[in-house]
């Protein structure tokens, strides 16, 4: 180590071992705790009779680099002895060894933290049903202008994104399909391919997505700054309820919307897929609107709408009830708002499942 001053820390060394100068004390150390211990080399003897000053600092870059034994060989003085004793009484900490069946404790504390959320969505499910009870009991309480605030400023905003989303999956499905089609001689099957895929499946699936990550994660902030800023407790304090304030309107209005958002995203893809169809394997637009109704049932577009409406009260039950557990911390607010984003995501695509499965056989063909 280069000789720079008396106060420095250094090291000489030599055939019969190391010898210390300097002062081996945090304030000289500072930030070179690490590099001076990688520094340090393996000797038999010590001498530390030539250090100045010694702390705990020093003692403990040494300690750690003997491998918390003293060595040998080693010279120290009344003071350092007495350091390194108080070091040497403090057993070392063993090794956490993780147990191999620890991720049960893990998996245990998920499903119990799940079992508590369904739990609360259902308290809060029949919250909104009595609210809305009392409300329609009492029209003029009916927060029929949130519910119509919630439709204008989640319908038309969502428009750009779901134009672009939907024309490119309508894209999408007629450029992979047309060349195996062709391949066939069966050009014509691009309407049923593009069709039900878009109608049935989708067309209210990606919307649905789209509006989760958007809509829902707005609805679960603002409420959840509301929480922040002790705005449901001033609610509360003056009689109305945060349910029929801010989740029944959002609950109703993104119900309303969706089935239109749904149905735009179907218009915009089968768009996509006629321009892919004409291009590609020469099927002319309205060659293409005339067979759509004959070869893809109307049952499709109605079980498209009705889910939309579905997954637009669940995507707003979900943020609501997330926004509604969000405590008053910021941590709080983003770790709820991303589990409502995730959760009503997955919701979304168990229920599409689902229907997916009890409508198999039907609306795939005319009878």
């Amino acid at each position: 180590m280069p000789d720079t001053d008396d106060k420095t820390p250094r090291f000489t060394q030599s055939d019969t071992g190391l010898r210390l100068t300097g002062r081996w004390t945090l304030a000289e150390i500072g930030g070179d705790f690490a590099s001076l211990q990688a520094a340090l080399p393996s000797a038999p003897h010590w001498d530390l009779s030539a250090v100045a000053a010694m702390d705990s600092a020093g003692a403990l870059l040494l300690w750690q680099a003997w491998g918390k034994a003293l060595p040998t060989g080693l010279i120290l003085g009344e003071e350092q002895k007495a350091l390194f004793a108080r070091l040497s009484r403090f057993p070392p900490i063993p090794a956490r060894q993780r147990h191999p069946l620890a991720f049960l404790d893990v998996l245990g504390g998920f499903i119990i933290e799940m079992a508590l959320d369904l739990w609360g969505l259902l308290l809060l499910w029949g919250g909104v049903l009595l609210e809305t009870g009392l409300g329609l009991r009492h029209p003029a309480t009916f927060p029929w202008r949130e519910i119509s605030a919630t439709v204008v400023k989640t319908g038309p905003s969502s428009l750009p994104i779901l134009s672009l989303i939907g024309f490119l999956i309508g894209v999408v499905i007629s450029f992979q399909s047309a060349p195996t089609l062709a391949t066939y001689g069966a050009n014509i099957y691009i309407i049923n391919i593009s069709g039900l895929s878009l109608l049935r499946e989708l067309g209210p699936l990606i919307t649905a997505v789209i509006l989760a990550g958007r809509s829902g994660s707005a609805f679960t902030a603002q409420i959840g700054g509301m929480q922040l800023t002790e705005e449901l407790d001033a609610l509360r304090t003056f009689g109305v309820s945060p349910i029929r304030r801010l989740i029944l309107p959002k609950i109703i209005g993104l119900g309303l919307v969706m089935p239109l958002l749904v149905l735009w995203t179907d218009f915009v893809g089968l768009l996509g897929a006629m321009l892919v169809a004409k291009d590609e394997l020469g099927i002319g637009y309205s060659f293409f609107l005339q067979q759509m109704p004959a070869v893809v049932p109307s049952f499709n577009l109605w079980l498209g709408l009705a889910k939309g409406a579905i997954f637009g009260v669940l995507v707003a039950w979900v943020a609501g009830f997330y926004g509604l557990k969000i405590q008053a911390n910021t941590e709080s607010l983003s770790r709820e708002t991303t589990n409502s984003v995730v959760l009503a995501i997955t919701l979304v695509i168990v229920i599409d499942a689902v229907l997916a499965m009890i409508f198999a056989d039907t609306g795939i063909s005319v009878q």
